[in-house]
């Protein structure tokens, strides 16, 4: 999840690096006012503004998917979330239940000591120790 987040992260930043020099070739072009300007670099500039907004939604698109895997990921995480959950839900009721069962005959070998101390003292000298 990590990796996705980071891999998200350097994308985002990707595209404010190409936006801003998007901009700043801009500004260069703007900066010039007053002065002409030769067919020449329109064009460059016309080309490489071209190039880098196609670089931009390519990772506009790459930034979609990663937040696409990003999505599944979270829900694969809660359902494996729930899982763990459920089974440690089991595994209390199953020690809820040895609980009981391990009670139940401490309490029968109990009642049996004390029944055979009571009715039957030769039966208190055969009681296992």
């Amino acid at each position: 999840m990590d990796a996705l987040t980071g891999a998200r992260r350097r994308i985002e930043e990707e595209i404010n690096a190409l936006d801003d020099s998007l901009l700043s070739a801009a500004d260069a072009i703007a900066g010039n006012e007053g002065q002409i300007i030769s067919v020449r670099q329109l064009r460059l500039y016309e080309s490489y503004a071209h190039q880098v907004t196609q670089r931009i939604r390519e990772r506009q698109g790459a930034l979609k998917k990663c937040e696409e895997t990003i999505v599944l990921k979270r829900q694969e995480l809660i359902e494996a979330m729930r899982a763990v959950k459920a089974l440690e839900q089991l595994r209390a009721r199953f020690e809820e239940r040895f609980r009981r069962e391990r009670d139940r005959e401490e309490q029968k070998f109990t009642d049996e000591i004390g029944r055979r101390k009571f009715t039957d003292p030769e039966a208190w000298k055969k009681i296992p120790r």
